[in-house]
């Protein structure tokens, strides 16, 4: 090759679109022979021309005939990216040409040539039953790589036989058009003759094969990863099955569920269920749950009440039988009241279970300050009449007691409600409603006129007195000229039911709002339930809620069993370390170190009194009070008989020493606090004894065992047993062999775990059942229920769609044309339902699968590959289902 054979293939169209790198890179092959080499004179004009070449073509380092090719200028712009073309590309990989060419509709299959001849059916094979003659052609169909299923078309009796196929047998047809087709799918039956035919002989009932065709007309697939998924193959292991329940019910992630059972299973190769058939068994279970779900609550709180007969709950009704309100109370929350029911929040949160109805709940706090639910209900509306109903279940339950003080937002219809069943009961209004009630209206003034939030803040949180709350309001409103601010008037017209001047002598302990209800309400619909949950589930996971609570208040009790370490070396503090719980007393030692800045000064009139004052005295707003007249009368001798006193008045609203008083018990050196001064709920002994037992769960076991227990008690050696035994088929089978033996010793024994009734139910007899319609209430409609919901005459709302499905096993056959109940293919003129997506969806759950909500189960979706479109249609023929389900 000359040099003009070099100019050509330097013009020719393949090479134009190598990049300008490219070319300036060494030349090999061909092109290195070809190309001329430059002689050592011409060495500075080459270097020179390609300095010119490379200003106009990007630096080309090559001769200036190569430079001067004219398809160069014509190459398309992305030509010129170094970073996208850094070398020839290599063309993708293409089919074989034998590949497009139409396969033979004659050429068979058949199975691996290795596989054990013992384990492809032959004639001289015999059985105990048809049904061990369709195993073993099971067992072999998952060797050789294809799905197998009964031939239905057959007679069934079994004189005749069972013809056990392919289920690529046989050849579809399509009920609907093409262009009504609702699914991307084809079917997998392409007429495959792969069969055994299997019949019994002799009077013992044996069987055998009469027929056997092993050839298919499609590719076998004999991988496990593969068979797995097919219909024939799938093994349900109880025991796999039941942790996949639990899983479930514990609220497990679907992601975290799927790799529990890859390890349990030694790798996903072992494992016989797929992420789709976990997918299906959740949803199956959701439309499980949904129904009968008021008869499964009223099980659920007989077998509470059978438990322990203290159990309380009641039904209210409406005008036809169907619940309209429920109330329910555990032993131990009642027993909780017992200890802890001078104070109480009372709220309603919203979309914790399907029907929208609004969540109730009595919540105080306990020794360790924290959160204790006394009661719950759910109600249908929040009317007058039904916070009324409530409050006197509630009253009912308590054995008549009321709380000391009851806070609630601020709703009409519960002041009104406590006004007539609490009479002794103080109802103050939450703070932090009232405020977020206008709080537009006090982000716009507080952006007019800069640090009255702050000002305003401090007014409301400062222990004043009335009298100097109003001068403290009144300077306030003065100062930033805000008194014609309505907002502001209504807030003071209200000062007598939130503010805490009003209200200082009553205890209200460490609650000034309903944070406490908003803090469970939390905890509840984050990790037990959602807007999807059942009734009847709700109750379940509520126990299992109040139960989480309940160990974490033992771990605490359990921690400050032993004295916590004094915070000083003082008398009386070692007195309060000793007393107090462990969370009690990090709270005295917060009040302790504030009570360093300040300092005390006697009266100098009366005995007895102390001023207390600050040692930084306010400066930007000078109506505040750092200074507050303390009374401590200390008698060594008598110290029972000490009287301490504050003009802030904290020691009888929350209970706890405001830090003047420490101020003062340091500066006196007090050796002793009286027992009136520190209440028993803030102590380690502040449970009372009670005439019923506090535990939910009762059971007759020799020493107090359950059913849990002793299951984990087996569990390590269970484990233990099977790691030890999958290493070798002769110790599965030793092992099977050895657990049915130990399976039918075990039965033999009684029982001693269950209810123990006998005693406490002689002492209260289970009262008789209220009867209640089966019917699940319709959703309802208030402030925080469903949206789109229209609200029926009298309050009621109508009923979700998806709600209206009939509760019995009667279903109308649907529609063939648009899948829809009641119509009839020849008549019906509706267009059919919009195309879903892929894979046809079987009910609705609490996760998030592939288009459900966030949360649970999702929407389980059926495996498309065990269905073809005939049976896809039988089984929309038999879902039951309302049109809007889809």
């Amino acid at each position: 090759m000359d040099a003009g054979d070099s100019a050509l293939v330097w013009a020719s169209p393949g090479v134009s679109l190598v990049s300008k790198r490219v070319l300036a890179s060494p030349v090999s092959g061909p092109l290195s022979v070809a190309a001329p080499q430059p002689s050592p004179e011409s060495a500075g004009v080459g270097d020179a021309a390609n300095g010119a070449g490379g200003a106009a073509n990007g630096a080309l380092s090559r001769t200036p005939e190569v430079q001067m090719a004219e398809p160069l200028a014509a190459s398309p712009p992305w030509i010129g990216d170094e970073m996208r073309y850094r070398r020839i590309m290599t063309p993708p990989v293409c089919v074989e040409p034998e590949r497009m060419v139409t396969p033979d509709v004659a050429q068979t299959y058949m199975h691996n040539e290795n596989l054990d001849p013992r384990l492809v059916p032959n004639f001289e094979m015999d059985f105990d039953s048809l049904e061990h003659a369709y195993e073993f052609y099971r067992h072999y169909a998952e060797l050789a790589g294809f799905n197998i299923k009964r031939n239905r078309k057959r007679d069934k009796k079994e004189s005749e036989g069972q013809e056990f196929c392919c289920s690529g047998e046989g050849k579809h047809k399509s009920k609907v058009a093409v262009v009504d087709r609702q699914r991307d799918h084809t079917s997998k039956r392409g007429g495959c003759k792969a069969m055994v035919l299997a019949r019994t002989t002799g009077v013992d009932g044996r069987a055998c094969y009469t027929h056997i065709v092993l050839e298919h007309n499609h590719k076998l697939v004999p991988t496990p990863s593969m068979t797995r998924r097919m219909r024939s193959h799938k093994k349900q292991d109880p025991a796999v099955v039941k942790l996949v329940d639990t899983m479930h019910a514990g609220h497990v992630a679907h992601v975290n569920v799927m790799r529990v059972l890859r390890r349990f299973a030694g790798g996903s190769e072992n494992l016989h269920l797929t992420e789709r058939d976990i997918q299906n068994r959740r949803a199956a279970q959701v439309r499980e749950e949904r129904v009968d779900d008021i008869p499964k609550l009223q099980a659920f709180f007989r077998e509470c009440k059978l438990n322990n007969p203290q159990f309380f709950y009641e039904f209210q009704v409406d005008d036809k039988n169907v619940v309209k309100n429920v109330f329910w109370s555990h032993a131990s929350q009642q027993g909780d009241y017992a200890d802890y029911s001078g104070v109480v929040t009372f709220d309603t949160t919203y979309k914790t279970n399907q029907y929208s109805m609004p969540l109730a709940m009595f919540v105080g706090f306990n020794s360790q300050l924290q959160n204790v639910v006394f009661g719950q209900a759910l109600l249908r509306d929040e009317k007058a009449d039904t916070f009324e109903w409530l409050f006197k279940q509630f009253r009912a339950c308590m054995g008549g007691r009321d709380p000391i003080v009851i806070f609630t937002d601020q709703d009409p219809s519960i002041e009104k409600a406590v006004r007539e069943v609490f009479r002794s009961t103080y109802h103050r209004y939450c703070r932090w409603h009232v405020t977020n009630k206008y709080r537009l209206e006090l982000n716009q003034l507080n952006a007019q006129h800069p640090g009255l939030s702050d000002t305003l803040t401090s007014v409301i949180n400062h222990p004043l007195s009335p009298a100097e709350f109003v001068g403290a309001w009144e300077a306030m409103l003065d100062k930033y000229s805000v008194h014609e601010s309505r907002v502001l008037a209504k807030l003071f017209d209200e000062r007598k039911m939130w503010i805490a001047s009003y209200f200082k002598e009553i205890f209200c302990g460490t609650m000034t709002s309903t944070q406490r209800s908003e803090s469970v309400n939390n905890v509840v619909k984050r990790g037990y339930c959602d807007n999807s949950t059942t009734i009847h589930e709700f109750a379940k996971s509520f126990l299992e809620c109040l139960e989480h609570t309940r160990e974490n208040e033992t771990r605490e009790t359990y921690n400050s069993q032993g004295p916590s370490v004094p915070y000083t070396q003082y008398r009386y503090d070692k007195q309060l370390a000793r007393v107090y719980t462990r969370a009690v007393y990090h709270e005295f030692k917060e009040r302790f170190l504030s009570s360093t800045a300040f300092f005390v000064r006697p009266h100098p009139n009366k005995a007895n009194y102390f001023l207390v004052s600050h040692t930084r005295p306010p400066t930007e707003f000078p109506w505040l009070q750092h200074e507050f007249w303390v009374k401590a009368i200390v008698k060594r001798d008598v110290p029972e008989e000490s009287v301490f006193e504050c003009e802030c008045m904290r020691m009888e609203h929350t209970g706890m020493f405001c830090p003047h008083l420490v101020c003062v018990l340091t500066n006196l050196q007090v050796e002793h606090i009286p027992s009136r001064y520190i209440p028993k709920r803030y102590t380690r002994e502040a449970k009372v004894a009670t005439a019923f037992d506090r535990h939910d769960r009762m059971f007759s076991g020799p020493s107090g065992e359950t059913k849990a227990s002793r299951m984990l008690e087996l569990l390590p050696d269970w484990c233990a047993l099977q790691q030890s035994s999958v290493m070798s088929s002769e110790a599965v089978s030793k092992c099977k062999e050895l657990l049915r033996q130990a399976l039918d010793v075990v039965k033999e024994i009684p029982h001693d775990v269950g209810p123990s009734a006998p005693t406490a139910a002689a002492q209260n007899p289970v009262q008789e059942e209220q009867r209640v319609s089966a019917s699940a209430p319709p959703v309802s409609n208030i402030k925080g229920g469903r949206r789109g919901s229209v609200a029926r005459e009298g309050g009621d709302a109508v009923p979700a769609p998806h709600f209206n499905r009939p509760q019995t096993t009667e279903h109308t056959r649907r529609c063939s044309t648009c899948h829809r109940s009641g119509h009839n293919a020849a008549t019906c003129g509706r267009e059919p339902p919009p195309k879903r997506p892929r894979g046809r969806p079987v009910g609705s759950g609490r996760g998030r699968g592939r288009g459900g909500r966030k949360g649970g189960g999702g929407r389980g979706y059926v495996e498309e590959d065990d269905i073809d479109e005939e049976d896809y249609e039988m089984e929309l023929d038999d879902e039951c289902g309302s049109e809007s389900e889809y």
